[in-house]
């Protein structure tokens, strides 16, 4: 019997197993667990006191006073020279008691302008900063913020010891105080490197200030940061720091670091932090976002679900980076967008609560995580009022409306007609049920002739004026139709009672009877259908306890999700430097993410020249940090070198519609990846815009500013080498407390040399080859054209051409310094003349023959001439007028960048000074002897 019973288990498991095996396997994959997102409110310093870390069931664990487990869950300061105005009660009350934050990371950035740069007003900020964190019951958690350069060893760090022991003097192993000695290891140059090695190196620096803390009875935890921008604790897992209260820091992007289920994988962040738990040491989560690594694009809420869902399964503290309006998702509040956005203020004022709405999607998130409560975002959706007048009878017709086929009370009882630029129905007599539920027994309007199809989405009410010539009751109860939803019944019929009427000046009566979705499913589901919102007919049953009424003014009314209209830039173009935007495409020019402006980026027409433009208009509540609400201009991934070039130039241009206070402030900043990606011009170019009336104008009424960034001239130190890829090129035009509105243009942006020092080098190369004499240089007229025979004669010895010939051209005589040099250039075939034996050596040579004449040298000396062709001029506006002919020679000179035209043209016919040429020789010359 038992082996009976075990047959027919055993055939029902194989049965159940085979059918399972049909169903695909994606219908059973489980959901990620989130039982851990929400979560009890995160115990504060008031009851957890100082900070220990203790072993857990075999895991280095955080604890409270009272060695229990305790997880800090609070938000990231963005840096303090940038935005200090987080530094206030209401900002800190905020977090505390609507966030319920426990933690507070004060980010001190170093380098970029920080603590380096100003120390006593850093300093002062983060000091401020950790009193208001205890005043409102926080840990105040102190960023040594470590970026640029990588190695917290580098010179521009040497100050963290003495930084640290100040703060510790001061605030004498208070419990509130938690060290971060170094935010973000990197490679950035000088930096780190991503293995055991580099670890051995912040090691080496943190183990100093840890001991001095210790020395001096502070025993504070300290966190320390790891390799790789601080996603490396698996390698201080495995050889730690000697201290009991040290834990390892790790920094994540939820857009860019994605989750992993183990800890074997070492290119893997969580896998790390994984291995780090295992491993023997404590992790803690100082930094992470819901974007990608570089602030932007996402946010990326469901991959920060599995994050915290893992941090917080483990116990392992976490701050959310930034507190911060800047116009990156990452930062927590609304930016300042020109023309759609204000920027949330940082002080949330005197309720100390930040609405909804002045968080970002970002922050609203952080706010509900770390409250550990359901995360509900709200309906961001910018709304209008709209009100539709459908149907208002003015055109003297009945709009469409008529007795409809299944209406029980036929055209013979009722007759429809307009009056009066109104519906008149009139036999109501015998459509008289006024009860909400049997409008069926009524008469059945419909307007299926008519031409007025409305889009009624996000409709909350369908009104009509119901005229009588004394007050009545009439009930009407509707069905709005379309294509999609054709019918559903209403769910009652509504009326308006004498009461409602009210005497009109021609001494009718007039009532407004609503109509709601709840009133009619098919009205709420065609409003509320984004794909199938236009309102094709309407069927009305209407009753009434008098025999004649009048319908007006059927109108649809509520709000509506604002339907922005798209940014139509110019076409993108091909990213071309140097950037002249002849081809009417922006050539790779787009705004950089973090933009305060985002305006149509158009090319429009600049003291003759076409130009890349834009509006803005700077915001009157003025950001500490100017570049907040600037105009932020990239030319990314353009991978260019300077080269031998001394400087980054270019035009730009303003139309003021208003400009009398302030100034702008032009900034050219680079993106090389061997300095940190970020390299900024020490020296901007400043408009003060009170003089701006006292300036000469184009003939187009544009004010014109010439701007040259010397590229010797880096912040920080940093050094743009001739062979640096300088990756990005970004311009911004910072608000400097100005008024500005109006239009801005920028034109030929290009690398160049001081062409005064360069010049001086082309004389000395002619001196030094024989063709000028050094007691000459002073007499020279270097803008005097240069003839047709000088010119042979300065290429020809440039380039150390020689040949044997016989017979020179008949108007070159022996007694002309040019004679050998033309006669050199007859017999190699560089030219063959102007016709009948002639050269016309004294004439003013034109820039096409230069160039041409110029190529055929060229060749017979330079095998590796990279050949160009027509497509190489089209940044000249008159390439079309190039003959044929010369296209290849011509091109050939510009591709190889031996000459570069005037301004935006050719100029082909125009003569050619001496300097000119000068220049061009100059360049030829140093290109082949590299």
């Amino acid at each position: 019997m038992f082996r009976n019973i075990n047959k027919r288990i055993l055939a029902f498991v194989i049965v159940v197993a085979m059918l399972m095996s049909f169903i695909p396997t994606m219908a059973f994959a489980a959901e990620p667990d989130s039982s851990h997102l929400i979560t009890s409110q995160a115990e504060k310093p008031s009851t957890a006191g100082a900070l220990q870390i203790l072993d857990k069931n075999g895991t280095k664990t955080l604890c409270d006073k009272d060695g229990n487990p305790i997880q800090l869950r609070g938000m990231s300061t963005h840096g303090l020279q940038w935005y200090p105005e987080i530094i206030n009660d209401n900002a800190f009350a905020a977090l505390s008691n609507d966030w319920g934050s426990n933690v507070i990371r004060i980010a001190m950035y170093v380098a970029e302008g920080g603590y380096s740069k100003d120390p006593e007003t850093i300093k002062k900020r983060v000091i401020d900063g950790i009193d208001l964190a205890i005043a409102n019951d926080m840990y105040a958690m102190l960023d040594w913020h470590v970026l640029t350069p990588g190695d917290p060893n580098a010179d521009i760090y040497k100050g963290a010891m003495d930084f640290f022991k100040e703060i510790s003097q001061k605030y004498p192993n208070n419990p509130h105080i938690i060290y971060e000695l170094a935010n973000e290891p990197s490679p950035n140059d000088p930096g780190v490197t991503n293995d055991a090695a580099g670890w051995a190196k912040v090691k080496s620096y943190a183990e100093p200030i840890i001991k001095m803390l210790r020395d001096s009875g502070n025993k504070n935890l300290v966190i320390v940061g790891s390799p790789n921008w601080s996603q490396r604790p698996d390698l201080a897992a495995d050889n730690p720091i000697n201290d009991n209260n040290t834990i390892y820091t790790v920094h994540f992007y939820s857009g860019t670091h994605k989750p992993s289920a183990d800890s074997s994988d070492r290119g893997n962040v969580m896998s790390n932090a994984r291995y780090a738990l295992e491993h023997g040491v404590a992790v803690f989560a100082s930094e992470w976002g819901t974007s990608e690594a570089s602030g932007n694009n996402g946010p990326y809420l469901k991959e920060a679900d599995e994050w915290l869902e893992f941090l917080n399964a483990n116990n392992i503290s976490w701050c959310n980076w930034s507190l911060t309006n800047k116009n990156e998702t990452s930062g927590s509040f609304i930016p300042f967008i020109s023309g759609k956005s204000d920027a949330t203020s940082l002080d949330p004022g005197d309720d100390q609560v930040w609405s909804p709405k002045e968080l970002s999607v970002s922050g609203e998130y952080a706010r509900a995580r770390i409250k550990g409560i359901k995360y509900e975002p709200i309906d961001r959706a910018e709304k209008e009022e709209f009100t539709t007048n459908v149907w208002d009878f003015n055109d003297g017709t009945t709009q469409g409306f008529g007795i409809n086929g299944d209406s029980p009370v036929k055209a013979d009882s009722i007759t429809i007609a307009n009056e009066k630029n109104t519906l008149k129905i009139t036999g109501l007599n015998t459509s008289k049920d006024l009860t909400e539920g049997n409008y069926w027994a009524n008469v059945r309007l419909s307007a299926d002739g008519t031409s007025n199809k409305p889009n009624i989405l996000g409709a909350e009410k369908l009104t009509m004026d119901i005229i009588t010539a004394a007050p009545a009751t009439v009930s009407i109860a509707a069905i709005p139709q379309n294509s999609t939803h054709g019918w559903a019944n209403p769910t009652r019929a509504i009326a308006v009672k004498p009461a409602d009427f009210v005497k009109q000046e021609d001494g009718t009566y007039k009532a407004v009877l609503t109509i709601t979705p709840a009133d009619s499913p098919n009205f709420d589901s065609i409003a509320k259908d984004s794909k199938d919102s236009t309102m094709t007919n309407i069927i009305l049953f209407v009753g009434a306890d008098t025999n004649v009424i009048s319908l007006d003014n059927i109108t649809v009314s509520g709000n509506r999700t604002t339907v922005e209209a798209p940014v139509e830039h110019a076409p993108i173009g091909k990213a071309t430097l140097p950037s002249i935007f002849e081809d009417s495409t922006r050539q790779g020019w787009a705004w950089d993410a973090a933009s305060g402006v985002q305006s149509a980026l158009t090319i429009k027409d600049a003291n003759g020249s076409k130009a890349i433009s834009w509006e803005v208009k700077y915001p009157e509540v003025k950001p500490v940090d100017g570049w907040a609400s600037a105009p932020r201009i990239m030319l990314s991934n353009i991978n260019a070198t300077r080269g031998n070039n001394k400087y980054l130039a270019f035009d730009f241009y303003l139309k003021p519609t208003q400009a009398s206070k302030g100034s702008l402030s032009i900034n050219l900043a680079f993106a090389p990846p061997t300095l940190g990606y970020w390299a900024q011009a020490s020296v901007n170019f400043d408009i003060p815009l009170t003089k701006l009336s006292k300036m000469k104008k184009t003939k187009d009424g544009l004010y014109h500013f010439q701007v040259k960034y010397d590229l010797d001239k880096v912040n920080d130190g940093k050094v743009l080498a001739a062979d640096t890829v300088l990756r990005d090129i970004t311009i911004v035009v910072a608000d400097g407390n100005s008024d500005f509105a109006g239009t801005m243009y920028v034109d030929n942006v290009r690398f160049e040399n001081d062409s005064k020092s360069e010049l001086n080098n082309a004389i000395a190369m002619l001196v030094s080859k024989g063709i000028i004499k050094s007691s000459d240089v002073k007499k020279i007229n270097l803008n005097k054209s240069i003839s047709r025979g000088e010119f042979l004669n300065w290429l020809v010895k440039t380039l150390d051409l020689n040949a044997k010939y016989s017979v020179n051209f008949s108007d070159v005589h022996k007694k002309d310094s040019y004679y050998n040099p033309v006669g050199i250039a007859k017999a190699l075939g560089i030219t063959n003349g102007v016709g009948h034996n002639k050269f016309n050596p004294n004439k003013a040579i034109s820039r096409e023959d230069m160039l041409v004449l110029t190529f055929k040298a060229l060749k017979l000396v330079n095998k590796n001439l990279v050949k160009g062709n027509a497509d190489d001029l089209k940044q000249f506006t008159d390439a079309s007028k190039v003959s044929r002919n010369s296209v290849e020679s011509i091109s050939t000179i510009v591709k190889n960048g031996f000459y570069s035209g005037d301004a935006k043209k050719l100029n082909l016919k125009a003569s050619v000074s001496k300097a000119e040429t000068a220049l061009m020789l100059y360049k030829i010359y140093t290109s082949l002897h590299k």
